[in-house]
């Protein structure tokens, strides 16, 4: 009986290595048995996915892929690298700390040998109740066009992001971080999700990270943990997703939601850092979402007057209800182009909001002429939520421009999803 041809037989190599490239590396590896001609295909994939969590032990991760990289063809362009450890391996079940440094210096290596070949994509993840540590310049690189980091700690020093003169898309989650005071303006798109940045001046006035990025087109920051980044200059921003829980230092230490406890130590609601922190820096942007939980971070830069001229497409929860509707009030009036007001808001009423009959505003405006629909986004209809209506209305929103959804969950986070 004759043998079948084998379909892969007509494709030139390179095609081969491509398609070998979507498999996680082990796999790609063990195709060599297939036939003589797929030997020593692996060794010029132009992909590396290296996952820990294939393997029974970190011993026989580390061995793999050392004995993978040291014959694996240099000559070979990486176009992609991920390495994904999990870190319990290493330490143990019970040990918090890489004591020895070990497996520091494994993932280090690893990771040199990626920058080394000059990798633009590069993914370091960790998995498992233990942080890993690394120092701030083995993810380096003036070829980088992606960096995505996942709960990793860099204590030794600010990242040089700005020599990744390359660098379009940094993420990072869980992470313990300096980014430095000023980014590349080769970056687009930056994504900061459950990560503690500090400043490596401790004093008081610097303890927050500053950012300046001057090409950055979306920004994500979410649930930072700490003290929350303060943004410097954002000049070329156009969507932005700002999340602040309970997991930051900008929160009352009471959990008073109002920011209004009574207790002038309490850093989160009296603080003062002497500056505006976020809203500045967010003022070019078209699209915004701004959410916060028991913090008054965005009622506390309200004080510095930032205008938001270019701004199209805003959401907010109930943060901007408090202290008699103050921060939707102070967006209204200082939006001039606005088309899209979105409103999340909750089914209690624990809010210091006032009644419409009494709503007296010291100062009467109309909303933008531009303005096209209000939605106001939660479980069931309230008194408070005519109030809400009501107050629109003087203000110049008419009941046709208003939609209210029985849906809780509103959101314009799709705008940040970039091509991996």
């Amino acid at each position: 009986m004759a043998r079948s041809k084998d379909r892969f037989e007509d494709l030139p190599d390179d095609v081969l290595e491509l398609l070998l490239s979507f498999l996680p590396t082990r796999d790609a590896v063990r195709t060599s048995m297939l036939a003589p001609r797929w030997r020593t295909l692996w060794k010029s994939v132009p992909a590396l996915r290296l996952d820990g969590s294939q393997f029974e032990s970190a011993q026989v991760f580390s061995n793999f892929v050392n004995k993978l990289l040291e014959h694996r063809d240099r000559t070979s362009h990486l176009h992609e690298c991920e390495i994904f450890f999990i870190s319990k391996y290493y330490y143990g079940r019970f040990d918090r700390e890489d004591k020895n440094g070990k497996a520091r210096r494994e993932v280090e290596s690893w990771v040199q040998y990626a920058v080394l070949c000059r990798v633009p994509v590069l993914r370091v993840l960790n998995w498992g109740d233990n942080y890993m540590e690394l120092s701030s310049s083995s993810v380096i690189s003036k070829h980088l066009t992606r960096l995505e980091l996942y709960q990793l700690v860099f204590y030794e020093g600010p990242l040089d992001l700005f020599s990744c003169e390359a660098l379009e898309v940094l993420e990072m989650e869980d992470c313990t971080i300096n980014l430095g005071d000023i980014l590349p303006k080769s970056l687009r798109h930056l994504k900061a999700r459950e990560s503690r940045f500090f400043s490596w001046d401790w004093k008081w006035d610097t303890r927050r990270n500053c950012i300046s990025a001057p090409g950055l087109l979306t920004f994500e920051l979410a649930d930072c943990v700490g003290w929350t980044p303060l943004l410097e200059s954002l000049p070329s921003l156009v969507t932005s997703f700002i999340r602040i829980n309970m997991n930051c230092e900008d929160v009352c230490m009471y959990n008073e939601y109002r920011g209004d406890c009574g207790d002038g130590s309490c850093e989160g609601c009296y603080g003062e850092d002497g500056r505006c922190l976020l809203l500045e820096g967010l003022a070019s942007a078209t699209n915004l979402e701004l959410i916060s939980e028991y913090s008054v971070i965005f009622r506390k830069d309200l004080r510095w007057n930032p205008m938001f001229s270019k701004l199209k497409t805003v959401l907010f929860n109930d943060w901007c209800l408090t202290a008699n509707f103050a921060g939707l009030l102070y967006f209204l009036q200082h939006t001039p182009i606005l088309e899209k007001l979105a409103l999340q808001l909750p089914s209690h009423e624990y809010l210091d909001i006032i009644s419409s009959g009494s709503y007296n505003p010291a100062e009467y405006f109309l909303v933008s002429k531009h303005l096209k629909v209000v939605e106001i986004y939660c479980r069931k209809e309230s008194e408070w939520i005519n109030q809400i209506v009501n107050i629109l209305g003087i203000h110049g929103v008419t009941s046709a421009q208003i939609s209210i959804k029985h849906d809780f969950w509103c959101s314009f986070r799709f705008s940040f999803e970039q091509p991996k």
